[in-house]
């Protein structure tokens, strides 16, 4: 499936399941959401999450390289200092190793690890060491909603990786007519889920 279908199927699932009752809620259902929608294709040659988890990996070793030098030359233990605030050093620590395994998801093969169980797993784990339940179910939904729709693409996945049999349904090509419906479809219902949470809140 393409990019706009994965998203609009996980923000669809996410909100329904979720039911946000804040705008604050809702922005971070969306968000972590199309996160989880997207993260699978990080092993997609040029996709969008390939380009941002190379963009982000950079910026990592960036930053780690800055506070390296800060430290040596101004003796400024800046980790150390972060390290006081518990709180935000966990989820400091969580989105870098988030960050680094999908780095090294982007360097697997396409519709591998990333698109498989033990991805699956994986990746909500790192996220459930600081994040709460909430954003984790959404993320696990999320990615989980990828997996399944991309079970129906004539190509399949590997479900079960390490192992390399493939599962597929052959049901659909990634951009033909049964991704334009679930996309418009999936669009709809997520309008009709949002219009309804107004109403409730």
């Amino acid at each position: 499936m393409e990019k706009k279908t994965h998203i609009a199927c996980a923000n669809l699932l996410s909100l329904s399941l979720i039911r946000p009752t804040t705008i604050p809620s809702l922005l971070i259902t969306i968000g972590v959401s199309s996160l989880g929608s997207i993260l699978p294709d990080v092993d997609k040659k040029d996709s969008t999450s390939d380009k941002l988890f190379d963009r982000l990996m950079t910026s990592l070793i960036t930053i780690i390289i800055m506070g390296i030098i800060i430290n040596h030359f101004f003796n400024i233990n800046i980790y150390k200092q972060i390290k006081e605030y518990n709180n935000i050093y966990n989820h400091i620590l969580c989105i870098s190793i988030f960050i680094t395994m999908s780095y090294l998801g982007s360097k697997t093969s396409h519709r591998s690890f990333t698109h498989s169980i033990l991805g699956l797993f994986i990746y909500s784990a790192i996220l459930s060491y600081s994040f709460n339940k909430n954003i984790v179910t959404i993320y696990f939904i999320s990615h989980l909603s990828h997996i399944i729709l991309d079970i129906f693409n004539m190509k399949g996945i590997t479900l079960f990786y390490p192992f390399k049999y493939r599962l597929s349904f052959k049901l659909c090509e990634s951009n033909g007519t049964i991704n334009k419906i679930l996309f418009i479809l999936s669009s709809i219902l997520t309008i009709i889920v949002l219009i309804i949470l107004c109403i409730n809140n």
